[in-house]
């Protein structure tokens, strides 16, 4: 079963018992500030591709806070049991890829809005709103800690 949550950003502070830092996230989203936090913050630019380019993923022990700036893209989530376990992520990264196609919900992140995506959940990003349109999209993807109750 899915936990993952999708909102608005001025609404996530109302999750601070479940995505870690949630308050400070909501004062750095109006900033626009993300120096300084015990976490880490990767800016992200690309553009959004067919299902065929694109590769699920899993984390094990990390929340993806993905983060909508500017354009969209449909990230699709499926259970693990789904697909089949593939290389490790670059530079040792927290989980794996994985090999499969298939969905079990695809959600939207747009400007503004934020999803977070817990231990467990197969997730691809870059998913493209309109099939055979590309179009370009800024994020942070947040790599959170997660709470020892969430993480596999």
């Amino acid at each position: 079963e899915s936990a993952m949550i999708a909102d608005s950003m001025e609404r996530i502070g109302l999750y601070e018992g479940i995505i870690p830092y949630a308050k400070e996230l909501e004062a750095r989203y109006r900033s626009g500030d993300t120096e300084g936090l015990p976490f880490e913050v990767r800016h992200k630019q690309y553009d959004t591709k067919p299902d065929e380019k694109r590769q699920y993923e899993v984390h094990f022990h990390t929340i993806d806070l993905m983060v909508g700036l500017d354009g969209a893209e449909n990230i699709d989530l499926a259970p693990m049991e789904m697909l089949q376990s593939g290389a490790p992520l670059p530079g040792g990264g927290d989980g794996m890829k994985l090999v499969g196609g298939g969905r079990a919900d695809t959600v939207r992140l747009e400007k503004g809005r934020f999803i977070a995506i817990y231990p467990g959940e197969a997730h691809r990003v870059g998913g493209q709103i309109v099939p055979g349109q590309p179009e370009t999209l800024t994020k942070w993807v947040v790599k959170l800690p997660c709470p020892e109750a969430f993480s596999l």
